[in-house]
């Protein structure tokens, strides 16, 4: 992402045009310019803090390197504040104790509770309910015309009743 943004933010000075960022808030900025007139840093300025920056960070390097390579790994054990320091004063250990098992048991007992005994049910009650009632329902479709004409005379019979009893 820091890479991203570094090309998007490029120095006029390395790619001359391409601060895209530049452009992309100049409608936020145009009427700034009415209060302050707009002032440019000098190409020099630029290529200077880079060209200086450079130099002390590779100087650094190379202090670091030649400080830090003289260093031995020793075999010994750590004891006391040594130890503490070696296992990163504990704080995974502590993280494991206090955030990550405590949530992995809660995980455990939704899944064995809520999950299994009501989510669980639920979708197989759905199954099981839509399975029964096609049992139910296959029987009223047996391929014999003289029961479908029964069942439409049943139905339109139903129908007249109902009107019947409901009309308004």
């Amino acid at each position: 992402l820091s890479v991203i943004g570094g090309f998007i933010g490029i120095p006029e000075v390395l790619v001359p045009g391409a601060h895209w960022l530049h452009d992309f808030l100049a409608p936020v900025f145009a009427q700034s310019t009415q209060i302050q007139k707009p002032h440019y840093a000098d190409h020099t300025q630029e290529l200077l803090m880079m060209g200086g920056l450079s130099v002390l960070i590779f100087a650094v390097i190379i202090w670091a390197w030649r400080r830090f390579s003289k260093y031995q790994l020793t075999a010994e054990p750590e004891t006391g504040f040594g130890k503490v320091l070696e296992n990163k004063w504990y704080v995974d250990e502590l993280y494991d104790k206090i955030i990550i098992n405590p949530l992995h048991r809660f995980g455990a007992f939704l899944n064995n509770s809520l999950e299994r005994s009501g989510i669980d049910a639920l979708v197989n009650g759905v199954g099981k309910a839509v399975h029964y009632s096609s049992r139910q329902i296959r029987w009223l479709q047996s391929g014999q015309t003289g029961n479908y004409i029964l069942l439409m005379v049943v139905s339109m019979v139903l129908l007249l009743v109902l009107q019947f009893f409901f009309k308004k």
